[in-house]
């Protein structure tokens, strides 16, 4: 059996919100809705041309967007544009085409965005015209909720509208309060029940997760964040669901999800600290938890070089062979395999938080 060492792995879930996985979200679309307009002269001076977006998503505090541009001409941004200011967020162009950042924990954060109403356009800075987007992926109505700072919140909604026949979208800020289902921190005490982990003897990871995870949320709710655990007793709580690990992370809304481990190894001299990060992640924020953890509890980075991108920063993916088994395990079920490549993180719990972002598995086929 294999014997517990000081092995402590922090998976690091920065939640999709509300985009990849489909049975968390609310697509209704309020027709009924009918702000007082202030973007007339705005959207007067607005091509007619409307440019597409396939795709946009919320990962943690981050949107970010991917569309089509007029033609191969002009020097285009995003804008976000009211009556006092415009906010320019530069753009990637290749083939025609845009996104606002490479990495999805990166873009257009929005919990430093100012309470206000803005239109979200694509600007061209040489001919300084503006183009409406199109909306053509299936999401509409969105809501975000930023962090408690000071017992107060921002809501953040995103909707298409109308005026004089020409569509936009509207994104607006205004100061709330988080409602009783919306949480701001989402921690995860791994395994549970008779998922006991790792285990020496009486010892079971499953437990000593709780108890760190109890005193990490005690700790966080004194700064004031709202904190919710997947479980807060020693059982097995289901994988995949409502109710489940990744499901609580949508159902809350949370802007982020820590999961706690105990990794155990059959050599002694093997122990530290552990981050993993999904594979389209910088490593801003794994970093700076490995770095602060480090320095305020005195633990070492982790001498394990399996899947080290730097020190204290993990990311494991799928291998060739991974792969391969997976694909012979489907087939053998009766399942369609899956088609993918080695850009798809490894564990789970990161992989399905993250939504279309981080490529879910989230179609149910296993």
């Amino acid at each position: 059996m294999k014997k517990v060492v000081s092995i402590i792995v922090l998976i690091i879930a920065l939640i999709g919100g509300y985009l990849g996985y489909k049975k968390f979200i609310k697509k209704d679309n309020p027709l009924n809705l009918k702000p007082q307009f202030v973007f007339e002269e705005i959207l007067n001076k607005t091509s007619d041309i409307k440019v597409s977006v396939s795709y946009f998503a919320i990962y943690g505090k981050y949107l970010n967007f991917k569309g089509t541009i007029p033609d191969s001409n002009g020097k285009y941004n995003l804008v976000l544009k009211n009556n006092d200011e415009e906010i320019i967020v530069p753009l990637i162009i290749e083939n025609n085409a845009f996104s606002t950042n490479a990495y999805i924990n990166d873009g257009i954060n929005l919990e430093k965005m100012s309470v206000g109403e803005y239109i979200l356009m694509l600007k061209d800075e040489i001919t300084n015209t503006y183009y409406n987007l199109n909306n053509e992926t299936e999401y509409h109505d969105n809501k975000y909720y930023t962090m408690t700072k000071n017992h107060q919140n921002n809501l953040v909604t995103f909707n298409e509208l109308s005026h004089n026949n020409k569509n936009y979208w509207l994104l607006k800020i205004e100061n709330t309060t988080l409602p009783d289902d919306v949480y701001d921190v989402i921690i995860d005490p791994g395994h549970g029940g008779i998922d006991t982990g790792a285990n020496n003897g009486k010892y079971n990871e499953s437990k000593f997760n709780l108890d760190y995870a109890k005193t990490l949320a005690e700790a966080l709710k004194e700064e004031g964040l709202k904190v919710k655990l997947t479980r807060d007793s020693d059982v097995k709580i289901d994988h995949y669901g409502i109710g489940s690990r990744t499901g609580i992370a949508y159902e809350t809304k949370a802007k982020l999800m820590l999961s706690l481990h105990l990794n155990s190894s059959a050599s002694s001299k093997q122990n530290g600290m552990e981050v993993y990060k999904a594979y389209y992640d910088n490593n801003d924020y794994a970093t700076l938890l490995a770095n602060n953890i480090k320095k305020e509890v005195g633990l070492n980075y982790s001498n394990n070089p399996i899947d080290k991108v730097k020190d204290g920063v993990y990311m494991r993916v799928y291998s060739k062979s991974d792969i391969a088994s997976l694909t012979k395990d489907a087939k053998r079920d009766g399942y369609t395999p899956y088609t993918f490549g080695n850009d798809v993180t490894y564990y789970y719990f990161i992989r399905e938080t993250g939504g279309i972002m981080t490529k879910a598995f989230s179609d149910g086929r296993n």
